[in-house]
């Protein structure tokens, strides 16, 4: 199976304002803005859209999990509407 794989570590206005941005190069491969798409993390899943500045508010998985500065994530497409998220220091 082929799928995209973006990683990032967070940088401190990411972890304080719970958003993450996405670079040019993978911006694509997530859908348009305000489409919504499912985030699955932790084995809960989210419905998360990216906003017009090329982000993807973080607020709702907070409620569950924080992510702090220099947090390592990894973003796994799985189709056009899904995606798995997994953390460095989330992983149990």
């Amino acid at each position: 199976m082929s799928y995209v794989k973006f990683e990032k570590n967070l940088s401190p206005s990411e972890a304080k304002y719970k958003y993450v941005g996405l670079v040019k190069s993978v911006r694509e491969e997530f859908p348009e803005k305000d489409h919504n798409f499912t985030l699955k993390f932790k084995n809960k899943k989210y419905k998360m859209r990216v906003n017009n500045k090329n982000c993807i508010m973080m607020t709702q998985i907070y409620h569950d999990y924080v992510f702090t500065e220099n947090e390592k994530i990894t973003f796994i497409k799985i189709d056009d509407n899904n995606f798995e998220l997994t953390s460095n220091k989330s992983i149990s």
